[in-house]
């Protein structure tokens, strides 16, 4: 494996081993095998461009002085015994880190995931009955003579959805506007 800077946030600089490693802590959470999977092309494009917004979150993080404690199931993680200790173990052999730096690797991912899901908390709305049936009406061809108390709670769900999915992505283009970031891998 050719290391080398994949990218920059915010002046702190991210390799294509930080991709790799960044990936398999992410199987090892999951649960996928194998642990190590060498991406290259589009699907490391993919991973760089989580650790980009890994990278903006936890700048944003320290920018409001936002920390969230991990520091537990970090330490479920390293413990002996563990079913994820053997794999991690393997992540150390394998890029040539030790406990200690995949440790400070795990924390910031596990943090930034946390600090997204409290975003998410924040940002999903309260659906109002109007909107329900709004919905409904404008989308009633579609529904084959469904009843709307049959459809209610599954267009609550989809509404809130698409609630929070339009309030991260702006969240996403501001944290992008406040924060320098430079994709260096090949377009």
């Amino acid at each position: 494996m050719i290391n080398g800077t994949a990218a920059i946030v915010d002046k702190k600089v991210i390799t294509i081993q930080d991709a790799y490693i960044f990936r398999s802590l992410n199987r090892i959470k999951a649960g996928v095998q194998p642990v190590i999977s060498e991406e290259e092309g589009n699907e490391l494009k993919k991973t760089v461009q989580k650790l980009i917004l890994e990278g903006m979150v936890l700048a944003e993080m320290k920018n409001i002085q936002k920390e969230i404690g991990v520091q537990s199931e970090v330490n479920s993680w390293l413990k002996d015994g563990s079913n994820k200790r053997k794999s991690i173990l393997e992540v150390m052999k394998r890029f040539g880190q030790t406990e200690a730096e995949l440790a400070q690797r795990m924390t910031r991912t596990l943090s930034a995931d946390k600090f997204v899901e409290l975003k998410i908390q924040t940002v999903t709305p309260v659906i109002t009955g109007d909107e329900i049936l709004k919905y409904y009406k404008r989308n009633e061809a579609q529904f084959r003579g469904r009843s709307f108390d049959n459809l209610k709670p599954n267009i609550i769900v989809l509404l809130k959805k698409q609630a929070v999915q339009k309030s991260l992505e702006e969240w996403v283009k501001s944290l992008k506007d406040k924060y320098t970031v430079t994709l260096l891998l090949e377009k």
